[in-house]
């Protein structure tokens, strides 16, 4: 067992369990999957190519393509969007959420942190520099034109709050806007 799973199961869990007087293990949060997304207006086939490369390297698994229908921007242009989509479950998503907190984030330039939770079960952000994943770092002439890393977290959560807690557990540690 991966040392972050273990640490949800051992730690996390009997945590939850004695501070929500909850009977069952079935009822507590949990982390579901983490969604990965890479991908751009380009629609030329070198840059789906190195999105596709790069989800796969930075994930464990092989992508899929995901191509989003013309979609009408501020300026009146249309717009397309092509790249590739993860989704990990189980091992993958916490061998992932483990590489990204421990030696992912601390390698973010002005890194400023983690904003709370917006929705009641998913938590969204982008990571705009995919060279942080120190697995790509060789590869830099191949990925060069790839632009930001969409992630999502998935939780089965009913609000933020207990989002928030989850998260904190988690050591995904969120800083309120102040709003």
């Amino acid at each position: 067992m991966y040392s972050f799973k273990r640490h949800y199961y051992e730690i996390v869990q009997q945590d939850l369990i004695l501070s929500e007087n909850i009977s069952t293990t079935s009822l507590l949060p949990a982390p579901k999957k983490v969604a990965l997304c890479l991908g751009g207006e380009s629609l030329d086939e070198k840059y789906v190519v190195s999105c596709l490369g790069a989800l796969t390297i930075i994930g464990g698994q092989k992508p899929y393509f995901i191509q989003q229908k013309l979609s009408q921007q501020k300026n009146n242009s249309l717009r397309e969007s092509v790249g590739g989509k993860i989704t990990l479950r189980r091992a993958q998503m916490y061998l992932f959420l483990h590489k990204l907190l421990f030696h992912v984030l601390p390698r973010v330039r002005q890194f400023e942190g983690l904003r709370a939770p917006a929705h009641d079960n998913i938590y969204c952000f982008i990571l705009k520099d995919i060279f942080s994943f120190e697995e790509l770092v060789p590869l830099f002439p191949y990925f060069e034109e790839v632009s930001s890393l969409q992630c999502q977290f998935h939780f089965s959560t009913k609000d933020k709050t207990e989002t928030s807690v989850l998260g904190h557990s988690l050591q995904i540690c969120f800083f309120s806007s102040g709003k």
